[in-house]
């Protein structure tokens, strides 16, 4: 009698096959690639993609829609598809729900953001040129203006920062920051006491200044320092503020 060999089945692994919708997304970041495509670029219309790859209409939807989420595309309506500029979109998405399903991730993010500004401030101080500087002590002007007829001040308090680190020449570094920015400014109010004195900020950012036109790095990091301290504190106050009322 013959010996009746068992099969062993594959594993459930290393039967899966990867979707249609993830062939279409490889092949689109493939031809950005290889064509050394910019943003603002344009990629092939949908029929070409669909002639091309064998696919049905709805795998490539799936895989525009996908890439989108991932700002690696973009859509024009009625004038098809584009690359897009580099940008960190899919972390601030993430960011923004992990704010809101764990108010901690705040003061979290609040640190990466004092140590990576903390990290980079004396290059800041040896490298900020003269325009940069005048560009500061204009917009400060601006600020000390806003702060007599009580006007919101937040799209200065930016600038200020975004324009020291302008001297790092670090675009990548530029991006990145605007992420906290923005996901501080998409926070619900409550989860910052805001019961801070307009005056006092100015002059925070006022004492910064002065140390950067001193090109001293040590008193500059140290009343950066000082002023990220402040900052935290409001958020921890604002925390349990928020944990109180619940």
């Amino acid at each position: 009698m013959e010996r009746q060999e068992t099969m062993s089945l594959p594993s459930q692994t290393s039967l899966r096959r990867p979707a249609l919708n993830e062939v279409v997304q490889d092949y689109i970041k493939q031809y950005i690639l290889e064509n050394r495509l910019s943003a603002g670029d344009p990629l092939p219309p949908e029929t070409h993609l669909v002639g091309q790859l064998g696919v049905g209409r709805s795998s490539i939807r799936e895989a525009i829609k996908a890439l989108q989420s991932l700002g690696i595309v973009e859509v024009r309506h009625g004038d098809g598809l584009y690359v897009r500029e580099y940008n960190f979109d899919p972390i601030l998405e993430t960011i923004g729900f992990a704010m809101q399903f764990n108010a901690q991730t705040l003061s979290e993010l609040a640190q990466v953001r004092f140590y990576l500004e903390g990290a980079i401030i004396e290059d800041v101080v040896k490298k900020i040129s003269a325009d940069d500087l005048n560009r500061l002590e204009k917009l400060m002007e601006v600020w000390q203006q806003r702060v007599q007829q009580t006007k919101p001040v937040s799209d200065l308090d930016e600038e200020f920062h975004r324009t020291l680190y302008n001297a790092v020449e670090n675009q990548t570094l530029i991006k990145l920051l605007e992420v906290f920015w923005i996901a501080f400014e998409n926070l619900d109010d409550q989860l910052v006491d805001d019961q801070q004195p307009a005056e006092v900020e100015f002059e925070r950012h006022m004492a910064i200044l002065e140390a950067v036109k001193l090109r001293d790095s040590r008193l500059t990091h140290l009343r950066l320092m000082q002023h990220f301290a402040h900052l935290q504190l409001r958020i921890s106050q604002g925390l349990k503020k928020t944990e109180t009322s619940r």
